[in-house]
């Protein structure tokens, strides 16, 4: 009698032990969040659908719009978004947080990928430089394994990154280097040697 009572214990106790799925909140399509643009150079989007257009000079830039102009962007050109063009990294209203947005949108698995570039204790925060500071400070193991498992997405951000900041002579491990190679072929910094540019990011 006693072995079954502490089996069902034990049992209820994992069960709640379990980490629970984020709900998706219906997020109200007027609420306001902050992006930032993700790229090297000018970001510049227009959709007839949305009640702006994006303008986004320079890498780091903000820009504010509505949860309903994401969805149409989401919608229309979907890349953008998962492709981390542009950073979903604020919300702009105290009773929705930052997942809220991204598990409304369908982004969060994305985001949670993106999350793991970054040290643990900044889980959930997204900052301008994440991807430059998974290339130049992450031990090579961690590059190496990360990778390897991250989304393609994501891994293409990485890269495409990565010989940017060799142009602008910032990312000099050659180490990683090799492994950025397997994606892309042997030559690609040779190649980007021909192309070094003098750039402010």
């Amino acid at each position: 009698m006693d072995r079954v009572q502490s089996y069902n214990t034990n049992q209820n106790k994992n069960r709640f032990d379990k980490p629970k799925r984020r709900k998706r909140v219906n997020v109200d399509r007027n609420t306001e969040v902050v992006i930032i643009n993700n790229t090297f150079g000018r970001f510049i989007y227009k959709n007839p659908r949305m009640n702006m257009v994006l303008d986004m000079e320079n890498h780091g830039d903000e820009e504010y719009i509505t949860v309903g102009d994401l969805r149409t962007m989401l919608n229309s050109d979907r890349k953008i978004l998962e492709g981390f063009d542009i950073l979903i990294t604020e919300v702009l209203d105290g009773q929705y947080e930052l997942e809220d947005v991204l598990t409304y949108l369908g982004l969060n698995r994305k985001y949670d990928n993106y999350f793991s570039l970054s040290p643990k204790w900044k889980k959930g925060q997204v900052n301008r430089d994440d991807i430059i500071q998974f290339i130049e400070k992450s031990n090579p193991r961690k590059f190496e394994q990360l990778m390897n498992s991250m989304d393609s997405k994501l891994r293409g951000k990485v890269i495409d990154t990565a010989i940017k900041l060799f142009k602008l002579r910032k990312f000099t491990d050659y180490t990683k280097m090799e492994v950025i190679e397997k994606y892309v072929g042997e030559d690609t910094f040779d190649d980007a040697k021909d192309t070094l540019i003098d750039l402010e990011i």
